[in-house]
């Protein structure tokens, strides 16, 4: 063998490799940039939040904050509250968007579809907020 045709043939694996990459990517596109959000969204909300923190310490004005239990109890329950709320709004979000298009195919099944992914992320959304107020 020649320099030439082990040159081609690294060439040829080289190619090979960006096209089988370039396909899961054409092909998988929505889940990754999906998945990139929603990784995001979960780095950018844990980032804010103490959940051990010492509740138990005096706010500067002479009294003092639920125990440590309670403390973290609460601040669990606002966590789960605050996530089940926005993933109803997300699938609010999607129900809307799949009423739409159902719109635009003038589809019967994809419009009811739509509202009845609508309605249920409003059900999720407003159980949520109930039973937020049961948890405190």
């Amino acid at each position: 063998m020649n320099k030439k045709t082990i040159i081609t043939k690294a060439e040829g694996k080289r190619s090979s490799l960006k096209k089988k990459v370039y396909d899961f990517l054409k092909k998988n596109n929505m889940k990754i940039i999906c998945f990139a959000v929603m990784a995001l969204m979960v780095y950018i909300q844990l980032t804010g939040y103490s959940v051990f923190a010492d509740p138990g310490k005096s706010s500067g004005g002479g009294t003092t904050t639920a125990s440590g239990a309670d403390g973290l109890w609460n601040t669990i329950s606002t966590l789960i509250q605050t996530w089940v709320t926005r993933l109803g709004g997300v699938v609010m979000f999607v129900g809307g968007v799949m009423f739409g298009l159902g719109w635009k195919s003038d589809d019967a099944e994809q419009k009811s579809r739509g509202v009845s992914t609508l309605i249920a992320g409003a059900i999720v959304v407003a159980v949520a907020q109930i039973a937020g107020q049961f948890f405190k």
